[in-house]
């Protein structure tokens, strides 16, 4: 129950005498089954076989919270007996509502949605009671309820309907002796032209299994209708925890694909990270070596030119002589300065010398190498010849031998018989393997000597002799 349930107003309503009417039981254009067994000192209670069964289908919609609503019909006095009875017609859901798995309260805003709505469609039915749902709960009145009832539906014609999905049970609590009693039974009634309905309707809700001729969804109870279309709408919410999970297993493999990539791009980067700072390290140290030889170099240079600075001053000093004129140290001057620049000429052409000395050196290496190339070639070039020898005396003593000179021929062939025929044709065998190979010796050699010959380019490429050109090493030339 809500803790603010003593601030709910509702509108003023207005409650209307008991009308005098003829009970549906006693009416044959009616048909009349009871749900329960009613008892004597029950209080006589109709509902439409139409209400029960939205009533039906608004409890079975969500049976994870209670629902509710209002009960719309008559106040009746019996004409024939004069005995009080409720006929309930029409069911308002509440749309506007608090609701738990256990509690159900109505707001201002469900009041007024419900005054709204009995206005416009029912302005000649009065409130005679409310329901709501007790999912899995049982039938019963909770604190809470008969907070409800006492102060919002407290005439004593007025009742509260509760009804359990889960179970499928349902009952009517009315006021009798100053409290809240269930009944132990009502009756539905419905047109006398809707008996089968009627009687599917009565017996689905005591949960009484008929057998029916006629098939399709008509020949379903209004319950199990209300089930099959809850059985429809259930796979979509199964189907999203399922895709939920699925989905939730998709990212998670690729968290854990991104994750390991992740890591291993952070391993190579530090590793990578590591080799540049190594190799930064090794250019420093290079650079800080590089540095301290130019630093030695330039120094070697600087003391080189000091010496020779201190040699020409004392070669100066030692061929002038104090008191001397101006000429004679002018003179001495010049004298040495020719001096140093033959000396440095004379090193330059010797340096020159050398370098002409290192590459005619490499020439003739070369230059032997080919005459071995070509001494190779001459020698191969006498065996063929000595070969090519050999093979025209043997054609020739053949040609002698398939001459017209029969005696000869016969005398000699006739005491070597056959084995001479026999060395005649490997004879001739010999000619041809001996001349194919003489041929193959001979482009051999050719394409030896075509190699091995210098081309114009590497005699250009090849430095000038001395004294035949300007070296590009030194301005001078060999004269």
């Amino acid at each position: 129950m809500s803790s603010d349930r003593d601030e709910i107003q509702f509108d003023e309503v207005s409650y209307r005498e008991p009308l005098r009417l003829r009970r549906p039981d006693r009416d044959r254009r009616f048909a009349c089954l009871a749900y329960g067994n009613p008892g004597p000192e029950d209080l006589a209670i109709f509902v439409d076989w139409a209400t029960v069964d939205a009533i039906e289908r608004h409890a079975l919609s969500d049976t994870r919270v209670e629902l509710g609503g209002i009960l719309l019909g008559k106040e009746c006095v019996d004409e024939e007996t004069g005995r009080p009875f409720v006929w309930i017609s029409q069911a308002i859901e509440a749309k506007h509502y608090e609701n738990t798995q256990a509690s159900f309260t109505y707001t201002h805003d469900s009041w007024e949605e419900i005054t709204r709505e009995r206005d416009r469609k029912h302005p000649n039915l009065d409130i005679v009671g409310w329901y709501h749902t007790h999912p899995d709960f049982g039938i019963f009145l909770s604190g809470h309820d008969v907070f409800i009832q006492q102060h919002f539906f407290g005439q004593p014609l007025q009742v509260a309907y509760v009804v359990d999905p889960i179970r499928q049970t349902r009952g009517i609590f009315q006021w009798r002796d100053g409290g809240l009693r269930q009944v132990e039974g009502y009756v539905v009634v419905s047109p006398r032209d809707q008996r089968r309905a009627l009687a599917r309707t009565v017996d689905d809700l005591e949960g009484v299994q008929v057998a029916e001729s006629s098939g399709g969804l008509g020949a379903l109870s209004p319950r199990l209708e209300a089930e099959l279309i809850a059985m429809l709408n259930r796979p979509h919410t199964v189907s999203a925890a399922t895709d939920r999970g699925q989905s939730a297993a998709v990212f998670t493999l690729l968290g854990i694909v991104f994750g390991v990539l992740g890591l291993a791009l952070a391993l190579w980067i530090g590793a990578l990270t590591s080799q540049i700072r190594e190799q930064s390290r090794s250019l420093g140290s290079l650079r800080t070596e590089l540095a301290r030889a130019n630093q030695a170099r330039e120094a070697s240079d600087t003391a080189e030119r000091l010496r020779a600075k201190e040699q020409a001053i004392d070669a100066l000093l030692a061929n002038v002589r104090v008191g001397d004129s101006n000429e004679r140290f002018t003179r001495v001057y010049t004298q040495l300065r020719e001096e140093r620049d033959r000396a440095v000429a004379e090193a330059a052409l010797v340096e020159q010398v050398g370098r002409d000395l290192i590459a005619k050196d490499r020439q003739l290496g070369e230059m032997r190498r080919e005459l071995a190339i070509r001494d190779e070639s001459l020698a191969q070039m006498d065996a063929m010849r000595e070969e090519l020898t050999r093979l025209q005396a043997a054609n020739a003593r053949l040609a002698l031998r398939g001459s017209g000179d029969g005696t000869a021929a016969e005398g000699s062939l006739g005491a070597e018989g056959d084995a001479t025929d026999q060395d005649d044709r490997l004879t001739w065998y010999a000619a041809v393997g001996g001349w194919s190979v003489a041929v193959l010796l001979g482009l051999g050699l050719i394409a030896t000597i075509a190699r091995s010959t210098p081309h114009a380019r590497d005699d250009a490429e090849s430095p000038a002799p001395p004294g035949r050109g300007r070296s590009a090493d030194s301005p001078h030339r060999i004269e």
